[in-house]
Parts: structure tokens; C-alpha cells; sequence
């Protein structure tokens, strides 16, 4: 039976708990995690973070996408996004058929156009048009890999490269890890037929999502550092391109060492982080493939990495030095700001300052923010944590469908 879409994390934590038979001291014990910190988050007073909830998952046997109610169905509306995910599936099954078991694609300048048009889509957290478009390029791709050979099929491989990259974004976003997992299977399958080093080095970096949710931080750590590390060899002279997956693999190492509660190996990739920034051309944030790289997502990066060491006054310092974030921050990653800086907000008990960034974390990226756990959570937070809740908290809880 599925739960209300108003149960907060804490809740579903506390009642997987219960039927896995820990008390809340065992459950602390097990995950190493305080005490404290599962009974704030259980009772609604303290947003989990997400080492916190990977490591509860871990230890319940559990998906993280279990504890956070994923995927969201809430609306009406909620079925339009989700509707093609069944046509994804269906895609990525097809991966290894034969080639004339397809209908004859387009030709690829046709097929690089309508690419261009999905990634738009992702690049504004246009999920429903998104998903739209991926199954019949997904299909198209996948035969003109089948059907070609030599350069073709290398010019054929990269771009469903590119379009299974769109598809993890896709069921990443939405909460579907046992489809994303595929993808990244099928992204490592098509990137190696590109012989492009960047391309490669794109699948590992995705690849890392799924040790990510695993809690396997050290796992994903390494397997960062051996991408990094070849591609760094067979850069081609380090472009802009290589040095923006290279700045995106550090802020990723960023994410997992602090989820890891290291705050030496956080520091450490921050810096390498900062110093291949001034290597690149330009200083504002540039984007190649579903990687953006500059001091903007640096710095959402280093907010969420001080929310994850609870370093609240830390997150406050960049918060306050990145008050306003370059205008080449895609909106995906403006909304992503938003959403760590409410977090920030709330954990240091400013009501009005967290509403007021969640909302426009709606207002750049409605989609992305109305589907993203942490988001959710904390607007039911906010609602559970003040007795008086205004009209505008009202609105936006319906809007995420927690009424």
C-alpha cells in the first residue's frame, strides 16, 4: 500500500526501522550514525542528509528511493513525466538485437539535430519533453550503431553516447535506479565504441552515481580517480571540453569525500577543483555534455558538502560570497543552489530565508525541483516545524503535492 505523499522521510525511516525490528539505538549503531541525529531526522525536526540516508538504506535493506517515496506519482500531472519511462525501458532492452530487426534510421545530421533539441530540454529541466523525446532517438541511435561500421559507426556510437547521458538524467531525476543502472551499463558499451577518451571518461563519472546511492563512497572515490587519471593522459591537450569533465569528476570527489565524512579529502578535491579552474579560457561556468564546470557549481557543490560535514557556518560563508551566481549556471544546477541554500536555512532555524529559496528554486526549474527528494522534504519541514504556516508555505506544499 502506498504511503501518503505527506509522510516525511524521518516517518518512512522510522517505519522501515520498525519492521526490520532495529530500535532507533541499533539502527544509529549500525550505520554510524549519532543517536541524536536518527531521532531529529524520525521526528521531523532534522532533514536527513544524504550519507545519512544511504547508510540507513544500507543498513535496512532498503533503496534510498524507498526511504524518499520515489518515484513521485502525487498528481494527476505527475503521469505525463512518467508516462514514457515504459518506451525507455523498451530502448535500452534493445541495445544488442541486430541491426535489421530496426526500421532504417535517419541520417545522422538528422538525428545530431534532435539531439541537440533533447539536451535543450535537459539543460532547462524540461523532464516531460525530455522524456519524450529519448525513446524513438534511443531506438534510432541504436540502429544506426548496428547498421554502420568504421567512422559511421564511432560518429553513430557517440551520439547515442550522448542520448543514453540524457536517459540517466532522466531516471535519475524521476527515481528510478534499477533503470539508471542500465543506462550506465549502456552508456560504458556505446562510449567505448567512440575511442573519444572524454567520452569514456563520461561513462566512469555516471557510472559513480550507482556506488553513490550504494554508499559505496570509497569504491566510487576510486573509480573516479582512475578515469580522471587516464584522461588526464590522453587529454589531447587538455581543452576546455577535457579540463570541464576534469573539474566535474573533482566536484563529484567533493560530494563522495564529504558524504564520507572526510573533511581532509573534501578540502583536498575543492582545491584541485579550484586550481583546474584557472586553467580553463573563461571563468564563467561552462557546460560540456551533462557536465558544467565554473566557480557557480563549485560553490553548490562546496554548500553541500559543508550541509553533509555539518559545517553549517562554513556553508554560510560561501553562501554569502555566492549571493549571486554567474548567468551561465544552467537552471538545473540554479535550482540545485536554491534548494542547498534552504537546506542551510533550515538547518540553522531562518523559516522565511529557506521558503523564500525554495520557491525560487521552483522558479527556475519547476520540474527538477518539484521531483528532488531533498526539496520536497524540506518544504514538509518547514510545515511541520512552525505552528503557523503562511499562505505561500501552503502554496508550495500543494504545488509539491503534499497535501
Amino acid at each position: 500500500m502506498p504511503e501518503p505523499a505527506d509522510v516525511h522521510i524521518g516517518a518512512r525511516i522510522a517505519s522501515r526501522r520498525k519492521l526490520a525490528g532495529y530500535t532507533q539505538r541499533q539502527l544509529a549503531e549500525h550505520s554510524h550514525l549519532s543517536l541524536g541525529a536518527i531521532r531529529k531526522v524520525e521526528r521531523g525536526e532534522r532533514q536527513p542528509t544524504p550519507s545519512l540516508l544511504t547508510g540507513v538504506a544500507r543498513v535496512l535493506h532498503v533503496t534510498v528511493e524507498d526511504l524518499t517515496g520515489q518515484p513521485y506519482r502525487d498528481l494527476p500531472q505527475d503521469e505525463q513525466v512518467h508516462a514514457p519511462i515504459t518506451e525507455v525501458r523498451a530502448a535500452l532492452r534493445h541495445w544488442d538485437l541486430p541491426g535489421d530487426w530496426f526500421d532504417t534510421p535517419r541520417s545522422l545530421p538528422e538525428l545530431r539535430v534532435d539531439l541537440k533539441a533533447a539536451t535543450e530540454h535537459r539543460v532547462h529541466g524540461r523532464l516531460t519533453r525530455l522524456g519524450e523525446a529519448l525513446p524513438p532517438l534511443l531506438e534510432e541511435l541504436t540502429a544506426s550503431v548496428h547498421l554502420r561500421a568504421g567512422k559511421e559507426q564511432r560518429q553513430a556510437a557517440r551520439l547515442l553516447s550522448l542520448a543514453y547521458d540524457l536517459a540517466h538524467t532522466l531516471t535519475y531525476r524521476l527515481g528510478y535506479p534499477d533503470l539508471r543502472g542500465q543506462v550506465e551499463d549502456r552508456l560504458r558499451w556505446a562510449a567505448g565504441l567512440t575511442a573519444d577518451p572524454v567520452l569514456v571518461a563520461l561513462a566512469e563519472y555516471k557510472r559513480v552515481e550507482t556506488f553513490k546511492s550504494a554508499h559505496e563512497y570509497g569504491a566510487g572515490l576510486r573509480v573516479l580517480q582512475a578515469a580522471r587519471e587516464q584522461l588526464a593522459d590522453e587529454g589531447r591537450g587538455l581543452g576546455a571540453e577535457c579540463l570541464t569533465v576534469l573539474g566535474g569528476m573533482r566536484l563529484r570527489e567533493v560530494t563522495l569525500a564529504s558524504r564520507r565524512r572526510d573533511t581532509a579529502a573534501t578540502n583536498h578535491h575543492l582545491e584541485e577543483a579550484r586550481t583546474l579552474l584557472r586553467r580553463l579560457p573563461r571563468a564563467s561556468d561552462q557546460r560540456h555534455h551533462s557536465v558544467v564546470f565554473g566557480m557557480g557549481n563549485l560553490a553548490i557543490h562546496e554548500i553541500q558538502a559543508r550541509l553533509e560535514l555539518q559545517q553549517v557556518s562554513e556553508a554560510d560563508k560561501v553562501i554569502a560570497k555566492n549571493k549571486m551566481l554567474p548567468g551561465t549556471v544552467p537552471p538545473t544546477r540554479m535550482s540545485a543552489y536554491h534548494i542547498n541554500v534552504a537546506r542551510a536555512h533550515i538547518a540553522a532555524d531562518r523559516r522565511e530565508a529557506a521558503l523564500a529559496n525554495l520557491q525560487q528554486a521552483r522558479q527556475v526549474a519547476p520540474q527538477v525541483t518539484r521531483y528532488k527528494p531533498m526539496a520536497r522534504d524540506a518544504a514538509l519541514l518547514l510545515t511541520m516545524k512552525y505552528r503557523r504556516t503562511t499562505e505561500e508555505l501552503r502554496s508550495l506544499s500543494s504545488w509539491f503535492g503534499l497535501e
